[in-house]
């Protein structure tokens, strides 16, 4: 059995059952010496170095352009990739192309924030696929791994690249590297490059290939704008899709302040199962996916959004834990009745895809909540 209340991060509240997580001799996680690595007084990172090196990947797109364009940026309306967008346009001089993934359950709170892209004054698409197709997708992604959520995250990280390469567009710029803001195998924290093999490691693929999804009542050709161009047309057409937090200190905080002079509003009131009124705004269904996530790790949304806060110094360690175990892994009841509408599933048809998910080695089973953990978080 895990024994997982020994091996918490002694900074943040991650558990060793996070996915690919690391610890070093002193019981901190990977996430948290990134952190100090960004943060720190000594400068382990050459921000300067690095910051002139965007500038030559600019330099080069601007050059190797085919297209009115010089860079893509994907969008989801969100403080991060709005706040990209603009600098990228302002700050960064470039001519970019917003493209929007269509979000299956985008809340209205989400659509009038990613309005504010007007203000900003770029080209934006905002792309839909099939509604039909996209039902199947969620329905698979929820029953095979736990995510209905699944079909965005590839969306966003393909997508953009099949733009790239059709309009002869160089350069697509993503946000923070997960790898290294969030923690991740240590070969790609100081990695900038988001390319097919990276998106099928850490990008939303979640281990599945498009096979997986084929057999699924879904044909190869269906999901075609899905599967990531092959290296030899990314190649031919010169396309680099790159993460700009590997060049500049991603700061969410910022952004979020900065933005707001635009009328990017945050909620009024978190979501069930988050702290932070700034994230995952435009997700209806986001409680679904991380209560599902909690049953398999032991922690949910809340965790991820505490843990920022505290490498931040918002909030002490004591007081997140307190937090966290009063809304980790909540999920809004009309919430689970609206999803099982949208996919025409009956609640016990619910219930049995999202049991199938428990970590047995963690919750027990208790008929007034559901599952609770078999010792408490430390």
């Amino acid at each position: 059995m895990l024994d997982l209340f020994k091996m918490y991060c002694k900074t943040c509240l991650f558990p060793n059952t996070k996915p690919d997580i690391h610890f070093n001799n002193q019981g901190i996680c990977d996430s948290c010496l990134s952190a100090k690595r960004k943060h720190g007084k000594k400068k382990s990172i050459n921000w300067e170095k690095r910051e002139k090196d965007f500038q030559k990947i600019l330099e080069r797109s601007k050059k190797n352009s085919g297209s009115y364009y010089d860079c893509i940026v994907p969008v989801s309306g969100g403080k991060d990739s709005t706040w990209q967008v603009y600098v990228m346009k302002k700050k960064h001089k470039m001519n970019p192309l917003a493209i929007t993934f269509d979000q299956f359950d985008q809340t209205s709170h989400g659509k009038k924030n990613l309005d504010i892209l007007r203000q900003i004054g770029v080209d934006h698409v905002h792309f839909t696929m099939n509604p039909l197709l996209i039902k199947k997708l969620v329905k698979t992604g929820f029953e095979i791994i736990g995510d209905p959520y699944w079909v965005n995250h590839v969306g966003i990280l393909t997508v953009p690249i099949h733009f790239a390469c059709k309009f002869k567009i160089p350069l697509v710029v993503y946000g923070e590297n997960p790898i290294f803001e969030y923690g991740g195998p240590e070969a790609d924290r100081d990695n900038y490059i988001m390319n097919k093999k990276w998106r099928q490691q850490h990008g939303g693929m979640r281990g599945m290939r498009e096979e997986d999804v084929v057999s699924h009542d879904i044909k190869i050709e269906d999901i075609k704008i899905l599967t990531f161009p092959t290296d030899k047309e990314v190649l031919k057409n010169k396309v680099q899709a790159i993460f700009y937090g590997h060049f500049f200190k991603w700061e969410p905080e910022k952004h979020t302040k900065f933005i707001q002079t635009f009328g990017w509003k945050p909620l009024k009131k978190a979501q069930e199962g988050s702290w932070s009124i700034t994230e995952n705004i435009d997700m209806e269904f986001i409680d679904i996916r991380e209560r599902i996530k909690f049953l398999k790790y032991g922690y949910g949304r809340a965790t991820d959004q505490l843990n920022i806060a505290i490498r931040s110094n918002l909030i002490s360690r004591n007081k997140a834990l307190k937090i966290a175990k009063k809304i980790d892994g909540k999920v809004n009841k009309k919430n689970i009745t609206s999803f099982c509408k949208y996919l025409n599933i009956s609640k016990s048809e619910y219930d049995v895809i999202v049991d199938s998910f428990v970590n047995h080695d963690l919750f027990i089973k208790d008929n007034e909540n559901g599952w609770r953990l078999k010792k408490t978080r430390i």
